[in-house]
């Protein structure tokens, strides 16, 4: 409730992003601004990147065959 007020009333920016899976996932509302889902998905891609760094090939690590 406190994330909605300060968003409503006070102006201010968020961003949503589940975190535990392999892969952060972005979670926005229908009420939310183009500006918000952006920071959502920039959020997104920071995590992303950071799980890369702190395990090289864990990540998008493909298994053939």
């Amino acid at each position: 409730m406190l994330a909605k007020q300060l968003t409503f009333l006070g102006g201010a920016d968020a961003a949503g992003v589940v975190l535990g899976a392999r892969v952060p996932i972005i979670l926005t509302s229908r009420a939310d601004s183009v500006r918000t889902r952006l920071a959502s998905c920039a959020l997104a891609v920071l995590l992303a990147r950071a799980a890369t760094k702190a395990a090289p090939g864990v990540a998008g690590q493909r298994r053939d065959g």
